[in-house]
């Protein structure tokens, strides 16, 4: 627990929220919030949490105490650890780097900005939990969160009209809910000539909808790009990803701030037949300059890398390899858990970028401010995912929540 210690010595120092420096010079920058880094896809940094320092003490002579139920050991594991190796040498990196905040608020300009780019003929409509554009079965919220996440599609956004008191179902205006009552041929949508099939009756397969003709990866990037820039967003330094789908184009675009490669804070964009933007989400508060920190050091970095936890089920399509599975065991119990392989990653690469963490909640409210913090991002070859940030912000400016 030796944050615990770290968080001790660090609270007596602190004074108006800024670590008072030891040698009399400048302030040391202040001490963070509680951040949720779980959520922004980094373990727990501490290297005696990595290592498992959960285990139950021993008992008085030696005696091991029994196993809880629950304890981590018993739990089965979805994703398998990751072994990492490095490709070569790892770069020599800066010792300090800026931190960045970003908050839950924006000015309404913006919000209309991306839905003018979006093609939605409409003001934003400012609520309590943030800003909405409707343009028909087309719509743009923008949540009043940390960061200001937005979103955009179609049909998603309106409540269905539901039956009440207990009467028949009756289509009204809006987005019509199913009726769980009537056969699947008389759901709002099927055709008129749509028949029952009577039980028992073999039923015909369906046959596979043909793919749409998608725009090219330039062309999906090219509509991104117009779109990001039209709602206000500086590709400056920005990192741009294309990846295949069935019936878009995701485009993902990482912007970078202060000049530095940011992770967990994109734009994406899926681009459909004809150039269409079929959905959208991202970011819209601007980030405000924080403290500077110094940094762990990219050998630690990757220490912390070795001692995280997997991160399965992120992997985008076209980028990772596929998931390969081992047998059930012979009369094992069905279905089997573990079957996935373990995977070993190589570290091709190494920058200092900035990963977002939003603050813990407190009391059940929403988190309002979050925080892009300095971090090693690795690029890998051969894991879950192509690149896996590392906070590198030292333990003693981290509240723990």
């Amino acid at each position: 627990m030796a944050w615990v210690v770290a968080a001790v010595v660090t609270a007596g120092l602190v004074t108006g929220g800024v670590l008072v420096a030891r040698g009399g010079g400048d302030p040391s920058p202040a001490v963070l919030p509680a951040l949720d880094l779980g959520a922004a896809g980094q373990a727990a940094a501490d290297a005696s949490s990595a290592a498992g320092a959960t285990e139950p003490a021993p008992l008085p002579g030696g005696t091991e105490p029994a196993k809880r139920s629950g304890d981590r050991a018993d739990r089965p594991r979805l994703w398998p650890p990751v072994t990492y190796k490095l490709a070569g040498p790892l770069p020599s990196l800066p010792d300090r780097a800026r931190a960045w905040k970003v908050g839950d608020s924006v000015d309404a300009a913006r919000v209309a900005a991306l839905a003018t780019a979006l093609g939605l003929d409409g003001q934003p409509t400012r609520e309590p939990s943030g800003w909405t554009v409707r343009d028909g079965r087309r719509a743009l919220v923008a949540h009043r969160l940390a960061g200001v996440p937005w979103s955009y599609g179609s049909g998603i956004f309106g409540a269905c009209v539901t039956r009440t008191g207990g009467g028949p179902y009756r289509p009204g205006a809006g987005i019509q809910c199913l009726d769980p009552d009537a056969p699947v041929s008389n759901q709002p949508g099927a055709g008129a000539t749509a028949r029952p099939v009577a039980p028992g009756r073999p039923v015909a397969p369906a046959r596979p909808l043909p793919p749409p003709a998608l725009p090219t990866r330039a062309e999906a990037e090219r509509v991104a790009r117009d779109l990001a820039t039209r709602a206000g967003l500086d590709l400056t330094g920005a990192s741009v990803r294309v990846s295949n789908g069935f019936a878009t184009r995701t485009v993902t675009i990482a912007p970078a701030v202060g000049g530095a490669p940011t992770s967990g804070f994109s734009w994406t964009v899926s681009v459909g037949a004809k150039g269409v933007v079929q959905s959208a989400s991202g970011y819209l508060a601007t980030p405000e300059p924080a403290d500077t920190y110094p940094l762990i050091g990219v050998e630690e970095g990757f220490e912390r890398l070795k001692k995280s936890a997997p991160l399965g089920g992120i992997l985008r399509p076209g980028v990772a390899p596929a998931v390969e599975l081992d047998p059930c065991p012979a009369g094992g119990k069905v279905p089997c858990a573990g079957r996935v392989k373990a995977r070993v990653a190589t570290v091709t690469g190494v920058r200092l970028g900035l990963q977002l963490a939003p603050a813990v909640a407190q009391g059940g409210s929403k988190p309002d401010v979050a925080y892009l913090l300095p971090a090693y991002l690795f690029d890998l070859e051969g894991g879950w995912s192509d690149v896996r940030a590392i906070v590198a912000v030292p333990d003693r400016y981290l509240t723990r929540p």
